[in-house]
């Protein structure tokens, strides 16, 4: 299977991909369909921003996603798909209707319910007047769509939108004030909050910098040093490039630019303008493209931006001849060790250094040997020295390091040299190597962000016990048993407490409809549902972020009781219900859960937690490499596995139906079981990462480590993340699905030799 996207936070999930609110938005969302589970198309998860030249390992199953990420990372938004429930608050359930691929004028029951409002003939003039006003603003005569909505549709839900199409249709400044209004009235803060991101980038591309500089505000958006998503960094670039314009820049504008220039990853499209106006003022120029140039050739991957960035440098560059042979040792830096590259000039000096850097990143183990050598050559400077040494440094502890190699960063780096990524790495080495001392000292010099993370607490607090700190070690232990974790539950198992579930049911006070009978957001949503439109879901989410605890998770009630699981879920997302686990983590296709469990022996919990981490229960969803699915199989392991078992198989369309997409991927599941004993954690990062990877991370020196041990220094960290994920959501449904609560860790798990 592939390496799936993990969130960064244990417990977030992944994050849902919202419609772009605009009216030429698509409608290929999950709508309303009467279609039965084993018939809906596929929907194509689209890959919001390709990694530059990253070569993935290949699997058996999967292959890498993109993050989304998200993540870092590769985040992906998922879609998810409606599953059967026993409860129903109507008579008569809204009807699901086909998913649309493209924008058309909808044909629609225009007398489908809303089960917030009756269903008079008013209302249902007023949806056919509203589709009127929206065939005209699409057309681009709002004028018409304006005319329509004073005339007929001042009182009707919806309006509101046709406000909204009449300033983001045809964008003008003239528009601005009108904008302003919108925003100001707080009225919708969804579409709020897309009017103004979508006027921030027409205003600047413009070059209105004071109308851009007056949405943003005068307070930064987000402070320079903190990770940023790529609309976060747009937004950020579109406030220093409007104070550049206006005369405000200062020593943090330059800083910031020259951040997002010196990005290895490609920066995003809105900070063009930010790297324009910076360079304008002479911050770019042959200096800086060497600086970045540099940074990208000794990474293993950027290889094309590593050749695009060769290319700009002018002939008359006094940088030029540098380049042309440091590309000529590109693709096997190994060959500076040659007779035929002796010292001589600083560009010879400066290209050496730079291709043993690339060299020793490659491949740290055959780098080392020639070191000392290296360095005697070419008169090696004590900087540059260090340089390699961190680089070889982060190659020994970045992989399935033996002692030695170990030892040799610890004889070779100073401490005080350490970075952040070296600490964190070191740390993981300790632990495998049990150097529970190093532990315990280590993570007092860990970053502030780092020490707060869930699992270095836990490491403090076993290195703790470990060194014969007992006392300090069951105060530390203890805090860590309260989070929601792996390895909160991980410490509650080990305390033998129960673990915290802090489940958050729906209050007794909440009720069905009244709750949200007068919340004009989920008017509006169920209105846009009975048009068939996708921009139902900017209404779901205006509930879900701005919505009162009750109203959302009564809607989140209500989507699960129709089969609605994409719904529920994104409650819990949009509004950061993490606590919410009935919504967060429902029961989707129950009966073929509980059927395949019981044909092929593998809990249905352990198949509910695979498929949760997966495809958020999505059975339309296909990754951008081409699994596909509730279990996200890929075609070649579903045919392998059907030829095993002697089943038809008709390719990838087979795999959108969920019983054959549940049959295909419990039996996988199973032989992976099989194959490795019976136990999760090595089954579930196979699932992940494939079957070939597990024996090349177990022990290689005859040493036993435990499995929170084996775990931590499983390489990936998207499949580290992954099985602590699937383990945590494991537990999480046997709580729901039976009440009771089970162990995290199994007896035979715990006395495995990894």
């Amino acid at each position: 299977m592939k390496l799936s996207n993990i969130v960064k936070s244990l417990l977030l999930g992944t994050s849902f991909c919202f419609l772009a609110a605009n009216f030429n938005c698509s409608y290929a969302s999950q709508t309303n369909s009467s279609r039965s589970a084993q018939t809906q198309k596929k929907v194509t998860k689209s890959n919001s921003s390709k990694k530059n030249n990253s070569a993935k390992n290949s699997k058996s199953s999967k292959a890498t996603k993109t993050k989304k990420t998200s993540k870092s990372s590769r985040p992906n938004a998922q879609k998810k798909a409606p599953a059967k429930s026993n409860k129903n608050y109507f008579k008569e359930p809204i009807q699901r209707k086909e998913i649309r691929q493209t924008y058309v004028a909808p044909v629609v029951d225009l007398t489908a319910e809303n089960p917030l409002l009756a269903t008079t003939p008013k209302l249902i003039n007023q949806r056919k007047y509203f589709q009127d006003a929206e065939a005209a603003a699409k057309k681009g005569d709002t004028a018409e769509a304006l005319r329509i909505k004073k005339n007929h549709l001042e009182d009707y839900p919806l309006a509101i939108w046709i406000d909204y199409w009449n300033l983001t249709n045809n964008m003008d400044v003239s528009k601005y004030p009108k904008v302003v209004e919108f925003i100001r009235s707080d009225d919708h803060k969804e579409l709020s909050q897309i009017l103004k991101n979508k006027y921030i980038d027409f205003l600047a591309r413009h070059g209105n910098y004071k109308q851009v500089s007056e949405l943003i505000g005068k307070k930064k958006p987000f402070d320079d040093n903190m990770e940023m998503n790529s609309s976060q960094q747009t937004l950020q670039c579109r406030y220093y490039e409007a104070r550049w314009h206006l005369g405000q820049a200062d020593m943090s504008s330059q800083i910031f630019a020259n951040k997002i220039y010196m990005q290895l990853k490609p920066y995003p499209s809105g900070c063009s303008g930010l790297i324009y106006v910076w360079g304008q003022n002479g911050n770019l120029n042959d200096t800086n493209r060497m600086d970045k140039f540099e940074r990208l050739y000794i990474q293993r991957r950027y290889a094309d931006s590593t050749r695009n960035l060769a290319a700009e440098f002018s002939d008359d560059s006094k940088f030029k001849n540098r380049i042309n042979m440091a590309m000529a040792l590109y693709d096997d830096p190994s060959r500076i060790l040659n007779e035929e590259y002796e010292p001589g000039s600083d560009d010879i000096h400066r290209v050496a250094v730079l291709a043993f850097k690339r060299f020793a990143n490659l491949k740290p183990e055959e780098a080392n040997p020639h070191f000392e050598y290296f360095c005697k050559k070419f008169h090696i400077t004590p900087t540059e020295r260090l340089d390699i040494i961190q680089i070889i440094s982060r190659g020994f502890l970045g992989r399935n390091s033996t002692l030695d190699e170990v030892n040799w960063v610890d004889k070779h780096l100073p401490a005080i040299e350490w970075t952040d990524e070296i600490k964190i790495m070191r740390m993981r080495k300790a632990v495998w190597f049990a150097q529970w001392n190093v532990v315990y000292d280590l993570y007092n010099h860990l970053n502030p962000n780092d020490k707060k993370e869930i699992n270095w607490r836990y490491w403090k607090a076993r290195a703790a016990y470990e060194i014969g700190e007992k006392d300090q070690s069951l105060i530390l232990m203890k805090e860590v048993a309260k989070d929601r974790s792996f390895f909160g539950f991980l410490a509650a198992q080990e305390l033998g407490q129960q673990p915290p579930f802090n489940h958050q049911r729906l209050s007794k006070s909440a009720k069905w409809p009244s709750t949200v009978a007068h919340n004009k957001a989920a008017i509006r949503f169920f209105e846009f549902r009975a048009l068939d439109s996708a921009n139902a879901n900017i209404e779901w989410n205006e509930v879900a972020k701005h919505g009162s605890n009750d109203e959302a998770l009564v809607m989140a009630e209500w989507a699960l009781s129709t089969g609605n699981v994409n719904y529920a879920i994104m409650s819990v997302i949009a509004g950061k219900r993490w606590d919410a686990l009935d919504y967060r983590f429902p029961k989707a296709f129950l009966n073929l859960y509980k059927k395949y469990s019981s044909v092929t022996n593998v809990p249905i919990s352990f198949l509910y937690g695979i498929s949760r981490q997966e495809s958020m229960l999505n059975p339309n969803i296909k990754s951008p490499v081409g699994a596909v699915g509730l279990m996200q199989l890929m075609p070649e392991t579903a045919r392998v596995v059907s030829k095993k078992n002697n089943w038809d198989y008709n390719g990838p369309r087979d795999l959108v139906i969920p019983e054959n997409n549940i049959r295909l991927g419990s039996a996988y599941l199973k032989d992976m079981l099989t194959k490795f004993d019976n136990n999760r954690i090595l089954a579930a990062a196979a699932y992940n990462a494939g079957p070939n990877r597990i024996p090349r991370w177990k022990s290689a020196d005859g040493k036993k480590r435990d499995t929170p041990m084996f775990i931590e220094n499983i390489p990936f960290k998207e499949t580290r993340l992954y099985v602590q994920n699937v383990l945590l959501y494991d537990v999480i449904y046997k709580k729901l699905l039976t009440g009771k609560t089970d162990l995290l860790l199994r007896e035979n798990e715990r006395k495995y030799k990894y």
